[in-house]
């Protein structure tokens, strides 16, 4: 992943609270197999929500990728010169209900396009997000998730990131 590009997983709202009766600040995130793994798959595992509506979003927004998909796993690439965002969902063969749902969000962009499609998304069909810490947020509270983010840090003074990188005061996400 690019330092500019800033990570969201995507939660249905309904899943979490049917799960943890509440929306929690924050919930664990794994690195059992030394990645990243956000676990969201509990929270989509409870609610009946086909895939079909969000992929038909999606190609709207973004290509789809030329490499790893299949009946059940489909990715969107957008990179040029100037941006890099994608996006992935999962689903159950059997079902076609999703499974896992993330994208990653260029922040070089001037207006942020990408982004705010995303988070209509996401006020359209009640999503959450979460960030590479669990750190989770509604839609309208993205821009503290990014204010965090060492996306942003970079962003806003590559060198004091680097150099605070080098000196331990900060790690990569």
């Amino acid at each position: 992943m690019a330092l500019y590009q800033f990570y969201l997983a995507v939660i249905p709202r309904v899943g979490l609270v049917k799960k943890l009766n509440h929306i929690p600040d924050k919930i664990s995130i794994g690195n059992a197999t030394g990645y990243f793994e956000s676990n969201t798959e509990q929270y989509w595992k409870i609610v009946e929500f086909p895939s079909e509506e969000i992929i038909k979003e999606m190609d709207k927004l973004v290509d789809q990728a030329d490499w790893g998909n299949d009946k059940s796993n489909f990715n969107w690439k957008t990179h040029t010169e100037e941006l890099d965002h994608d996006a992935s969902l999962s689903t159950n063969s059997e079902s076609g209900k999703i499974e896992e749902f993330s994208f990653r969000a260029d922040l070089r962009e001037s207006d942020l396009k990408f982004l705010k499609c995303m988070i209509d998304l996401a006020n359209k069909y009640d999503f959450l997000f979460m960030d590479l810490k669990g750190n989770v947020a509604p839609p309208n509270e993205i821009g503290k998730l990014i204010e965090q983010s060492n996306s942003y840090k970079f962003l806003q003074n590559p060198l004091r990131f680097l150099t605070d990188l080098r000196k331990g005061e900060t790690s990569i996400d």
